[in-house]
């Protein structure tokens, strides 16, 4: 069963514990730079937008990566950056429609959310219920897209 991570904007309050489990989970360290997943803080909405992957059912990363470093688990559904394969040469963090796949600097490689093998540590170290690991069936998929909905409209204010 594929499963992905829902958030839940409204519940969180920016401790940034999610992105220390990340960066602790795939480097060791306590590096927001080293995170899979950013919150994203909109001054004057009172509003944290996590940032991360979305594990597209037809991802743009995949279809643009020119060494093929970049795939698509078919059972599990999880999108994963081979970083012995990666050039660096940033194609996929152009085509990313959620600004979800970042640089390592220190490698000078992709490195985007994979969901830590089904057991995802931002979601173990977030205390509010802002993120959740859920099966993508439809009631998820629908929470999901109105999420997205609501991330749209904060940025237009923004922008604004």
């Amino acid at each position: 069963m594929r499963k992905v991570i829902m958030t839940d904007p409204e519940r969180c309050v920016g401790c940034g514990n999610c992105v220390l489990a990340c960066s602790l989970a795939h480097n060791g360290t306590l590096s927001p730079a080293q995170s899979r997943i950013a919150v994203l803080n909109l001054h004057g909405m009172s509003l944290k937008i996590q940032i991360l992957c979305a594990q597209c059912t037809e991802p743009l990363c995949v279809d643009v990566c020119p060494v093929e470093a970049i795939s698509r688990d078919e059972s599990t559904g999880t999108v994963t950056v081979d970083s012995r394969s990666c050039i660096g040469c940033r194609m996929c963090t152009v085509v990313c429609p959620l600004g979800a796949i970042s640089i390592d600097y220190e490698i000078g490689k992709s490195m985007k959310c994979d969901l830590c093998g089904g057991d995802p540590a931002c979601v173990k170290a977030c205390g509010y219920g802002t993120l959740n690991y859920v099966p993508l069936d439809e009631d998820a998929a629908k929470k999901r897209r109105k999420a997205v909905e609501n991330i749209s409209k904060a940025f237009a204010k923004l922008a604004e």
